[in-house]
């Protein structure tokens, strides 16, 4: 059940084909909900590891942690139909009781009213991945993708008890699950869940499950990295990256730390070969709960949204936009109309540096942290806008699927070759522009009230290959120490590159798809 990244799957999102065909946040079971709060999730005491020598220390832990980490065997079921007689679907009624060869021996069996007997058969394929008890009511966590498509789900202890097992619900997202153990079992082990934010690189960490149906396997590493997003899928990413070995069948098993505390949930590796290569990625238990405690409560997951796009900030944009070289920050690629941000006064352009007091480093960092925050709760963001650092506080909303496809869809044509041969081209930069004629307008179904100039070809020898492509809108251009200058013409498009000096960096305001970002580039 363990899914892998191929090599160019760890850029291109070749991970989770099961999750990534779905934009569903969460299913769950239309059961009663507990009250929230009301279940103890863990146990309230460490794991008694002891004051052991460092050699000791891993056997002290696998006793410890290997009972609370139980095997996830789910079964899809399938029904096949067939007919007795295979002539019968190759000739049709009258032609096969003519021509089927059996008939011409034996004769036409008694009794057939037109149609012979159709038989169906269950075919049961098993899967195998982890999980692990998280409370004395019978809770496992677990992966999504380890239950997906799951007709029946067995759950096999370390002691060898063998229960069935129900889903509660799933986030496809985080590629989180819950089940609960049926028939009400006594004395379940249940692990001790730890704090993730307490993580550092370079700790020893120790991997428990079921790799290729071997149970209760205990593998050994360090975390190699933290907060990884490696799928590029629109998921909620926040990886601990590991070098303890995880392989197929250990999806949803314990990461653990050298206190026996439960510190990650495994989920996948990457791989050339399906087998380990020393990268191996876990949820961290501090999301995998925030998750969990959702789905088990409320029976849905909820997170919060702002309404922008993002970016991250590379050197040449930094050094356009007057940033330091070094620090954190994201960049906002777009702010739309009547969402929280925009009411709170957000502006494209600006960079968020810090959400509630805590510094954003990344994009990826920037969409856990919003995720994380309570629809109707108001919060500070710090943002940097033309160098000077300003406070806004924004009342956050719920991640709505529907109304974010409706906010960034629009499809664009290509223009005709007429079209193409007419554009400008700007040869040191390897692209082709032209104005926006009312054609392009209705080609690409830009508004009128977009100005700027058109991209209608990129060399693929072009600095902004892989940056621009044909049909974007550049609406505006800011060079290193100089003011953004907004673009209503081809020739306004020259001037402004050509009074770039050489060897300064400069952005470009991008409008794609009905959505704007920004283009880094270096003369």
């Amino acid at each position: 059940m363990q899914h892998r990244i191929s090599k160019i799957g760890l850029l291109a999102a070749v991970l989770f084909t099961t999750l990534i065909m779905f934009e569903c946040t969460c299913t769950f079971a239309e059961t009663d909900r507990p009250k929230k709060g009301s279940i103890q999730f863990g146990t309230r005491e460490k794991p008694d590891i002891g004051d052991v020598d460092f050699a000791d220390k891993f056997p002290a832990v696998a006793e410890a942690v290997i009972p609370s980490v139980v095997s996830v065997i789910p079964t899809k079921i399938d029904t096949v139909a067939f007919y007795r007689n295979p002539f019968y679907r190759f000739f049709g009624e009258e032609e096969e009781q003519q021509r089927n060869p059996f008939d011409f021996f034996f004769g036409p069996p008694q009794g057939r009213g037109g149609e012979p007997e159709v038989e169906k058969r269950e075919r049961r394929q098993q899967g195998l991945g982890s999980g692990v008890i998280v409370s004395k009511e019978g809770y496992v966590l677990t992966n999504y993708h380890v239950i997906a498509g799951a007709d029946e789900i067995e759950v096999l202890l370390a002691d060898e008890r063998q229960f069935s097992a129900t889903i509660v619900g799933s986030d496809s997202l985080s590629d989180v699950a819950v089940l609960k153990i049926g028939g009400s079992p006594k004395n379940l082990p249940v692990t001790y869940m730890g704090n993730s934010e307490d993580l550092r690189t370079g700790q020893w960490v120790m991997a428990v499950g079921n790799p290729f149906s071997l149970t209760r396997s205990v593998t050994a590493g360090v975390v190699s990295a933290l907060g990884r997003s490696v799928t590029g899928t629109g998921r909620y990413e926040d990886f601990i990256q590991t070098d303890a070995a995880i392989n197929p069948g250990n999806s949803g098993g314990a990461l653990v730390n050298l206190d026996g505390e439960l510190i990650g949930v495994n989920t996948m590796i990457y791989s050339q070969t399906g087998g380990f290569m020393g990268i191996g990625f876990a949820i961290p238990i501090n999301m995998a709960r925030r998750v969990m405690e959702q789905i088990i409560y409320e029976g849905e997951v909820t997170r919060g949204w702002i309404g922008v796009t993002i970016q991250p900030l590379d050197a040449e944009t930094r050094e356009a936009l007057g940033l330091d070289r070094t620090g954190g920050g994201v960049l906002i690629g777009d702010v739309f109309d009547g969402q929280p941000a925009a009411e709170a006064g957000m502006q494209r352009g600006d960079v968020v540096v810090a959400i509630d007091g805590q510094e954003v480093g990344s994009p990826n960092e920037l969409r856990n942290m919003v995720a994380a925050l309570q629809p109707g709760e108001t919060v500070p963001f710090t943002v940097i806008r033309n160098g000077k650092e300003r406070k806004l506080q924004v009342t956050i909303t719920e991640r709505n699927p529907e109304e974010i496809e409706q906010l960034s869809s629009g499809q664009r044509q290509r223009p005709s070759q007429q079209q193409e041969e007419n554009g400008t081209e700007a040869e040191a930069l390897g692209i082709q522009v032209t104005n926006l004629t009312r054609e392009l307008r209705q080609n690409y179904d830009i508004d009128q009230r977009t100005k700027g100039v058109i991209v209608t070809q990129v060399s693929p020898a072009s600095k902004f290959r892989g940056k621009l492509t044909q049909g974007d809108v550049i609406m505006q251009i800011k060079a290193e120490g100089k003011s953004a200058q907004n673009l209503t013409s081809v020739k306004d498009f020259r001037n402004a590159i050509d009074g770039i000096q050489e060897g300064n960096s400069a952005v470009l305001l991008v409008q794609r798809r009905g959505s704007t970002l920004y283009v880094s580039f270096r003369k």
